[in-house]
């Protein structure tokens, strides 16, 4: 699995693309310490994929609870979701991670997708 500074630089990436995105990219411009906020995402990556943090002080993680006010619909799961696999797959052809990680990874979101959409 991954390191810290690997998960970092992958989740940075990806948020980079997402601010962007004409579908989901306005919830991460509202919040002006986004960018404060990368590590955090990070940590609970981190935590999923090889079950230690960076910093402990993140805890605890209300992954599905902290997301329910921002009203996220369905579609902007799908596109979350596609937007991170492309990043995934990016971080495999750039060899950051392999196609076991890109494939445990993807377990893992699928599991919390589905948790989020059973909550809104």
């Amino acid at each position: 699995m991954p390191g810290y500074p690997e998960i970092l630089q992958i989740i940075q990436a990806f948020y980079d693309i997402a601010k962007k995105d004409v579908m989901i990219g306005y919830h991460f411009r509202v919040i002006a310490d986004f960018d404060e906020h990368i590590p955090r995402i990070a940590d609970f990556w981190n935590l999923q994929l090889n079950g230690k943090m960076h910093d402990k002080s993140q805890l605890p993680f209300q992954l599905i609870k902290v997301h329910i006010p921002l009203k996220i619909n369905q579609g902007e799961i799908h596109r979350w979701v596609k937007l991170f696999n492309d990043n995934l797959e990016s971080s495999v052809a750039k060899e950051l991670i392999d196609e076991k990680v890109h494939k445990a990874w993807m377990e893992k979101v699928d599991h919390f997708k589905e948790k989020l959409r059973a909550a809104i």
